[in-house]
């Protein structure tokens, strides 16, 4: 794939025959393929829509921390408004918009998807700029070229990009999450355009907004300061070497870092230590080796370091635990993990390292499996194309290269398919932009029906996802639903407890959405992850009645618990018609 040139499609030139005649160059094909664009324009709009709708309610533990960051950027609260551990954009985007609009209780969560609504579309006109690009680069290709084997037409390249794009963002991302991923992928596509236009371009005004591009993703996601730097590398090799080109990366480094800088001294400043996020050590420590809780830590197990300041355990059974300083948010301990695990560190493993590329492979390979309709086209294609096609793909590799990138840096520590959809989006852009079949293969329908089928194929996955997300939705679960978060928050204010009130909990603070949606704060809990086996109750009363004055004394003023045994004790109060139940410890 060569980079773009200027070229106006509509302009009439003199060329041979056989390319006047191309699909490529064809005016009346172009016009009909612009309106099979909007068409899918409009696909794309309709499902990420109906997938904000269907969870519109949805919050998220990330997005709990992400929310209470907004909220203190909004305010002005600085030192709360950047931490360690969550990245400051997408959160600042969200804290800005609820504290402009100000919505109710039942709003606040359709507020903070309509946001991540506005996102998607973003996502989805970068998505459209990569493909546009690559179009370029295979038209100018075609217009130079006499040989035998063609790419891919534009109708097929276009119908299956957005296809690649659906399910990258509808099922790898989920735009109803409320986390940066959507908004990281979003970079991650303008950035893949970019090293498309710029391998033979060497417009130094492109070269400075690459990097502004990387340095603004960097402020969405701590990963991408390490990336960026590889995506330096390959924009540096991926045209032919010259002074303008290495004057232009030059040019893309200072402004990767001017924009990086005042984040990078903001985080340096706060934790007295020069670094540009702690995420990826700390997540290192937590999946990998020596494998440290993510919450509550007390520095077990030997080796994971000495913590500096941790949660105070104040009573060992049942495991009860005091935070209410000095860390804000909803639930301090996953709202800045860098605070409460500060001097913890990973140790590197051999046999720990394995472990954890294995799995990263079968999550991979699942993502992919899922897919295997688009892998079936793809080998087609690449059997029909033969020693052309995987030519053509190997000069891609700028490309592919930087989707690769991501790819491989999550599989050291945690793979989730969030993180690396917008990779594997530039994996696959690449890919099909260097499939080559025989010029005559253009005119048999074969390849379009394998097309179709792939196309088909997605579309009916992107479907089935949403269908199920719905039914999940709707149903009701052993387990809080979306709208029991919601209803909860609703009937506690309802019950006396007042926005801004302290709470302590028996269970997992980290997915009490409820407390978030009440403008409530967590101080204190009885730590138990699983809520089917929560040791609480089969305590004696004795113990049962310590933590509730350790919750008193940390200075809550109701504990909330979800659907407690029928032998619950005297004092607890059902929330609403939720399966939630409050006892007062200060009346």
């Amino acid at each position: 794939m060569h980079a773009a040139r200027n070229v106006t499609i509509s302009a009439p030139v003199e060329m041979s025959e056989p390319v006047r005649n191309s699909a490529w160059n064809n005016a009346s094909a172009f016009a009909d393929l612009k309106k099979f664009e909007r068409a899918l324009l409009v696909l794309c709009l309709g499902l990420g829509a109906a997938q904000i709708w269907i969870s519109r309610y949805a919050l998220g533990s990330d997005g709990v921390s992400y929310l209470d960051v907004g909220d203190a950027f909004f305010r002005g609260q600085w030192a709360q408004a950047i931490n360690g551990y969550w990245s400051p954009l997408y959160a600042w985007c969200e804290g800005i918009a609820l504290g402009l609009v100000k919505p109710s209780l039942w709003w606040e969560p359709i507020t903070v998807h309509a946001v991540n609504f506005v996102i998607y579309v973003l996502s989805l006109f970068s998505f459209r700029f990569l493909l546009h690009s690559v179009l370029r680069s295979l038209r100018d290709d075609s217009a130079d070229s006499s040989g035998e084997y063609v790419p891919l037409s534009q109708w097929i390249l276009t119908g299956l990009g957005y296809c690649i794009f659906l399910w990258a963002t509808i099922e790898l991302i989920d735009v109803s999450y409320i986390t940066p991923d959507l908004m990281v992928a979003m970079f991650i596509f303008l950035l893949g355009g970019y090293l498309v236009e710029l391998r033979g371009s060497e417009s130094l005004g492109r070269f400075a907004l690459f990097g502004v591009i990387c340095g603004t993703a960097y402020w969405s996601k701590a990963v991408m300061f390490p990336v960026s730097f590889a995506l330096l590398a390959i924009l540096l090799f991926s045209g032919a070497l010259s002074k303008r080109r290495v004057l232009g990366v030059l040019l893309a480094g200072v402004t990767f870092l001017g924009v990086s800088a005042p984040l990078i001294a903001a985080l340096t400043a706060q934790k007295g230590r020069l670094t540009f996020g702690d995420s990826g050590k700390l997540n290192y420590a937590f999946g990998v080796e020596p494998g440290i809780s993510q919450k509550n830590w007390q520095g077990e197990p030997p080796g994971g370091g000495v913590p500096k300041h941790t949660t105070r355990q104040v009573l060992d059974r049942p495991p009860t635990f005091e935070f209410a300083e000095p860390i804000g948010g909803t639930y301090p301990p996953w709202f800045d993990p860098s605070y409460w695990d500060e001097g913890a560190h990973g140790t590197w493993r051999l046999r720990s390292q394995i472990r954890v590329l294995v799995q990263s492979a079968r999550n991979y390979s699942k993502m992919l499996i899922a897919q295997l309709g688009l892998l079936t086209g793809i080998g087609i294609f690449l059997l029909w194309g033969r020693a052309p096609a995987r030519r053509a793909i190997l000069e891609n590799w700028p490309l592919i290269l930087a989707g690769c990138v991501s790819i491989g840096l999550y599989s050291l520590v945690l793979v989730r398919s969030r993180y690396v959809a917008g990779s594997f989006v530039l994996v696959f852009m690449g890919i099909l932009g260097g499939i080559r079949l025989p010029r005559e293969a253009q005119r048999t329908p074969l390849t379009k029906y394998i097309a179709a089928a792939v196309m088909g194929s997605i579309l009916f996955s992107v479907f089935v996802f949403l269908a199920e997300a719905a039914y999940i939705t709707n149903t009701v679960y052993d387990y809080p639903t979306d709208k029991d978060y919601v209803r909860a928050a609703e009937g506690l204010r309802n019950m006396g407890l007042h926005a801004g009130e302290k709470v302590a909990i028996i269970g997992d603070g980290d997915v009490q959405y409820w407390a978030r949606l009440g403008k409530f704060k967590i101080v204190a809990e009885v730590f138990a992850p699983d809520a089917e086996r929560m040791p609480f109750w089969s305590e004696t009363w004795e113990r049962r009645r310590m933590a509730y004055e350790c919750f008193r004394k940390a200075g809550a003023k109701a504990a909330v618990v979800w659907s407690p045994p029928a032998s619950v004790d005297p004092g607890w109060e059902r929330v609403g018609n939720t399966n939630y139940y409050v006892r007062f410890l200060t009346r």
